[in-house]
């Protein structure tokens, strides 16, 4: 028994148009005819008991039940109730449908009928195809109850039907009359596609899929279409869009562009953290070169009255928030998600957090790693949680590399080993990978910049740098640059026994005194008793008691004349010329000022004041 009946028919050099019927006994059934309207010229007509279309070269009559429907385009126009549902996929329109009286949903009237021509119906429509249907019922007579039947049993699946986008028309029309249950029923399926847009589109497919760019030369073959078939701009410009939306790659971040914003409208605020992947998903956008449009058109759509949660945050903190929320989006490499630029503001985020104490930064990776671990133990997914470690392994790297550069830089007690700089090494070359100056900027200059080191920490700091460059030119071992450093922490640790040798010395005698000659002979004395109980180096001894004099001259000069000056004008602008000028580091300066201020009784919060000042 025949099951269903397919015919193909061209209305004008633009339109065609491809009709099933399928149901019940359809051989014996006589449904289409051709004929010659004296105004509107030829048609071909399909019908059943109360039922017509009348398809004609400007467009079509309908009369009877059933209605049309067709797949959305992107960035069209449609109600929000669809837009939040990701599995409604196509428009539905139902003839004699009006809104009920108590807005609790629709009503239909007793009878429909009406003529549209076809540009009206790819303008508000699908630009390309556009589904029109009706029914025939034995048992049910009534228009309305037919639309209200019609409506239930299948226009969720008319809504959510994938072989609308696939023209399949054989398979939606087995879909439906599954739904329907009904032995007898016929449905009646016409589609109309619009030749000229459909040539139009699948040429801007062909050219966009290849590499999603276009040539000069590319460019004039689709101007020249669009003018051979006179199509307007507006829907040149919705095809371009649908193309760009549909291509998988491009889908999966507007998708996930558009899920975000779903979230927010069900509490009607986007939070800090929703707002933070929408920027992310736009980050993406740029990188994989789709256009902003396609965001911004969801925006239009779904943040009209949304209210958008303060973010009152660091812009490093804004950064991290952003980067993080990247690993829960559904691409395909780590690359994509998280680039080498994404690291470098990472790892100076997590610097910053540490440098201001800041526990934000911290707090962000915990609810990170925790929804990794959700999604991973919930949905098997361990995308994520593979990408989050990729990033704390830089972290480590991080973290390894800032206790020893500092450690050096602030305590002369820590010593560095053969084994630590090989393992600085190793992390100087991963992040000289993600950005050839970031360990320099990230942990020498970084420290070199800090206003409390010391002037061996410098010395050290410098060593460092410049033996690690000279370990990989192949100019020094790792051994040499240990020695170097140690006899750097040799000194220091000599100057500190001078220091505190000779410090109440000068200051009884040695700056009561105004004769050079007298100062030189108390140098001499001193430099006598030094060298019987410290066995060093003349020579690094002379220069080493020279400084720790001089030191303690700034030291003294400061305490005895500048700083009570600084103290009685509130001359910050003083304090900050001796700073930079005198050679003392920030640690040595407050340490002076906190003893003065002990010794003088003073406001402890006046102390605060005063050293806060310092840039």
């Amino acid at each position: 028994m025949i099951q269903d009946i397919r015919l193909h028919g061209t209305l004008s050099d633009k339109i065609e148009f491809f009709t099933t019927i399928a149901g019940h006994d359809i051989s014996h059934r006589y449904f289409f005819e051709e004929g010659k309207d004296p105004q509107r010229g030829p048609y071909t007509r399909f019908f059943s008991l109360g039922n017509e279309l009348i398809l004609t070269r400007d467009g079509f009559q309908h009369k009877g039940n059933g209605g049309s429907f067709c797949e959305y385009m992107f960035g069209g126009e449609l109600p929000i109730e669809d837009l939040m549902r990701k599995e409604v996929l196509n428009r539905l329109i139902m003839y004699g449908a009006v809104a009920s009286d108590e807005d609790k949903g629709i009503d239909f009237i007793s009878r429909s009928n009406g003529f549209e021509d076809y540009a009206k119906i790819f303008f508000e429509g699908n630009t390309i195809t556009n589904y029109f249907f009706f029914v025939y019922f034995e048992e049910i007579k009534e228009f309305r109850r037919q639309q209200e039947y019609i409506l239930r049993s299948m226009g969720k699946r008319l809504k959510r039907s994938a072989f609308v986008s696939r023209s399949d028309d054989l398979g939606l029309i087995q879909e439906i009359l599954t739904e329907m249950n009904r032995s007898r029923y016929l449905f009646f399926l016409v589609r109309i596609v619009n030749k000229h847009h459909e040539a139009f589109y699948n040429l801007y497919k062909e050219i966009y899929y290849k590499d999603k760019s276009f040539s000069a030369k590319d460019a004039e073959r689709i101007q020249a279409l669009a003018s051979h078939y006179r199509i307007n701009q507006y829907d040149q410009e919705r095809m371009k869009i649908d193309v760009i939306y549909k291509h998988p790659e491009n889908k999966r971040v507007i998708d996930e562009y558009k899920d975000v914003l779903i979230e927010g409208e069900s509490r009607q605020e986007i939070s800090h953290s929703q707002q933070a992947r929408l920027i992310r998903l736009r980050t993406l956008c740029v990188r994989k070169n789709i256009p902003i449009v396609l965001p911004n058109i969801l925006d239009d759509l779904l943040l009209k009255n949304k209210k958008l949660m303060k973010v009152d945050e660091p812009e490093y903190i804004q950064e991290t928030r952003e980067i993080f929320e990247g690993l829960f989006i559904k691409e395909g490499s780590i690359e994509s998600l998280i680039t080498k630029d994404d690291l470098v503001k990472l790892l100076w985020a997590k610097k910053k957090a540490t440098e201001f104490q800041d526990p934000t930064f911290d707090g962000i990776l915990m609810d990170t790693v925790r929804l990794c671990d959700e999604l991973s133990e919930k949905q098997g997914n361990d995308w994520s949680l593979e990408n989050f470690g990729y990033i704390v392994t830089h972290f480590d790297r991080y973290d390894a590399t800032y206790m020893i550069i500092n450690q050096l830089a602030f305590n002369e007690e820590i010593e560095l080993t053969t084994d630590k700089l090989r393992s600085l090494l190793g992390h100087k070359k991963v992040f000289d990978e993600t950005h050839p100056s970031l360990f320099h900027e990230l942990f020498i200059l970084s420290v070199l910049q800090n206003k409390y080191l010391s002037h061996f920490g410098r010395k050290k700091i410098l060593a460092v740098s410049e033996g690690v460059q000279c370990i990989e030119n192949g100019d020094k071992t790792l051994a040499d640059v240990v020695e170097a450093i140690s006899g750097i922490q040799e000194q220091q640790k000599l100057y500190f026994k001078v220091y505190e040798s000779i410090k109440e010395r000068i200051r009884d005698v040695y700056t009561k005194i105004h004769s050079k000659q007298q100062r030189e002979a108390i140098r001499r004395q001193l430099f006598t008793e030094l060298s019987v109980y410290l066995e060093v180096n003349k020579n690094l001894l002379d220069y080493l008691l020279n400084q720790a004099i001089l030191n303690l001259n700034k030291e003294i000069y400061y305490t005895e004349k500048l700083l009570p000056q600084i103290i009685a004008e509130q001359n910050t602008r003083l304090r900050q010329d001796f700073f930079e000028n005198s050679g003392l580091d920030r640690f040595t300066l407050e340490e002076l000022e906190r003893e003065y201020y002990e010794k003088n009784k003073m406001d402890d919060k006046a102390l605060v004041v005063l050293q806060s000042s310092l840039s």
